[in-house]
């Protein structure tokens, strides 16, 4: 009976503990640098640090393959790489290709529902509220983007207008293609963040009605 309520405290101790250290996660700004690309098929590069270099997350991803490390006290304690199935794709032939793309259009929201002012408000103001959470000290954001629907292209062009003026200290050079399909991004930012405002923040918008019928429309099928 004494073992047993020996092991019972020490698992709650262990318990106690990770529960603090969670806390602490969601309390401590973590620092962050981050990059990504669309030019050229789709990159990107991320990396977080905790309480100085304590903890520290860095992440590549470029098309289907990623590397992902893990460090503690700036030594790498894990690495975990993964590749993508370009070769098995290639096999598959014109029909897979085919398929993907209608499957594409038949699960994607349609225009009416994205350009629903309500849901682009929400996301204004949730991007509002992120930039206030994030605090980059740098960031610049420059790149073309057009859309198969002109219309969609002239949406997305006013909300870059307004994306401009709330980053007054950034970098910010968006252009509209009107003639062509094209995303052509260049993303960088510096800073630090605070894990759970970050967190609340997203899950308050998520739980929105306009973006839950967005996220959660397959479900509902």
């Amino acid at each position: 009976m004494v073992i047993l309520l020996i092991i019972l405290k020490i698992f709650l101790y262990l318990l106690l503990l990770l529960l603090g250290l969670a806390l602490l996660l969601l309390i401590i700004p973590v620092n962050y640098r981050g990059q990504v690309l669309t030019a050229e098929g789709f990159r990107v590069q991320l990396a977080f640090g905790w309480a100085g270099k304590l903890l520290g997350i860095s992440a590549e991803i470029e098309g289907e393959d990623y590397d992902i490390a893990l460090r503690i006290l700036n030594k790498k304690v894990y690495t975990h790489k993964g590749k993508g199935q370009e070769a098995e794709k290639e096999r598959s032939g014109g029909k897979t290709e085919k398929k993907a793309k209608d499957s594409k259009r038949k699960k994607g929201p349609g225009f009416k529902e994205l350009a629903d002012r309500t849901l682009i408000n929400e996301i204004l103001e949730y991007f509002k509220r992120v930039l206030n959470i994030i605090k980059p000290k740098y960031m610049h954001l420059y790149g073309t983007y057009g859309f198969d629907d002109p219309s969609l292209t002239g949406m997305v062009s006013g909300a870059a207008a307004i994306i401009k003026a709330m980053i007054p200290h950034g970098r910010v050079g968006l252009y509209p293609d009107f003639t062509r399909e094209i995303i052509d991004l260049d993303l960088c930012a510096e800073g630090s963040m605070t894990v759970g405002s970050l967190a609340y923040q997203t899950v308050r918008t998520a739980l929105k009605k306009p973006v839950r019928k967005i996220l959660f429309r397959r479900k509902k099928k």
